[in-house]
């Protein structure tokens, strides 16, 4: 079985931009689109959770433009972000998806959803993640970002990411090491962090996402989402998207199920990848949503 570690990159090219991704699983099923956090790849998701779900249905791993392997410029917003991934499944003939987006790319799904055309997005996933600027949202702490901003080699970023993503006791360092080994098992063909250009580009994407009353948010347009099933998940102590905003998602969007996981930060879906996996066949396939 081909695996998040031995797929093959593959390019399509929209918009003039040549963009990566990776496509393999179970064909058959409606295909399950993944979107990254702030400065990650189609190279940093968790094999633990993704190798599973390919058991039973297909993936595709795409690097926005500028990120990665895709060529172009990383957009300063995330309504072109959505964009791009709106375009890349054209391209692909692609007419519909199931969506997960994790931290900004959670942000990111969210406008997927608005914005693509009706029927797109069948059932949308948002993890660890929140909307745009509005009344009850809450903002991370500064040092978080710039911890993970401000990581130039494998070895800050290790550490910068273990300190954002897991709280600070040694079992949850622990398990921060084991999944970053995880997710540099795949040695060849790797999407690099974005660097210093690129980061500086979705510093600002966050920073308008974060701006009251900014054109191409979600917060005003949650209410949209009821159309669709909706996943919203966190760990109870996200330090980089609160997880309040979670829960704000979720009574705003009525479509919504909200799943909060124990003891565990912002990389939830690292650490409990059994469990989560679990909970995202059973929305995706159900006949009845949870």
């Amino acid at each position: 079985m081909v695996t998040q570690q031995t797929a093959i990159t593959k390019y399509v090219v929209a918009d003039g931009i040549n963009f990566a991704y990776r496509r393999f699983g179970h064909e058959g099923s409606v295909p399950l689109v993944f979107l990254q956090h702030f400065r990650g790849t189609m190279d940093h998701w968790d094999p633990a959770l993704i190798n599973p779900l390919a058991e039973t249905r297909t993936i595709i791993l795409i690097d926005n433009s500028g990120v990665g392997k895709s060529s172009g410029t990383v957009p300063d917003n995330f309504a072109a972000w959505a964009a791009n991934i709106i375009a890349v499944l054209g391209a692909l003939d692609i007419k519909e998806v199931d969506l997960l987006g994790f931290s900004m790319g959670g942000m990111a799904a969210q406008i997927v959803a608005l914005n693509s055309p009706k029927g797109l997005v069948r059932r949308l996933i948002l993890a660890g993640t929140g909307p745009s600027a509005g009344e009850g949202v809450q903002a991370g702490p500064e040092w978080a970002i710039q911890a993970l901003a401000g990581a130039n080699n494998n070895e800050e970023e290790e550490a910068a990411f273990i300190k954002t993503f897991y709280t600070e006791s040694p079992e949850k360092i622990a398990l921060g090491k084991e999944w970053w080994k995880r997710i540099n098992e795949r040695t060849e063909d790797r999407s690099d962090y974005v660097g210093p250009e690129g980061l500086k580009q979705q510093l600002k994407a966050a920073i308008a996402w974060g701006t009251p009353g900014v054109k191409g948010g979600s917060f005003e347009r949650l209410h949209e989402l009821n159309r669709i099933p909706v996943f919203i998940a966190n760990g109870d102590n996200d330090v980089l998207v609160p997880t309040e905003n979670s829960i704000l998602m979720w009574r705003k969007i009525k479509s919504s199920h909200l799943h909060i996981y124990p003891d565990v930060g912002h990389g939830f879906l690292n650490e409990y990848t059994e469990m989560f996996a679990e909970h995202v066949r059973l929305f995706l396939d159900g006949e009845k949503v949870m």
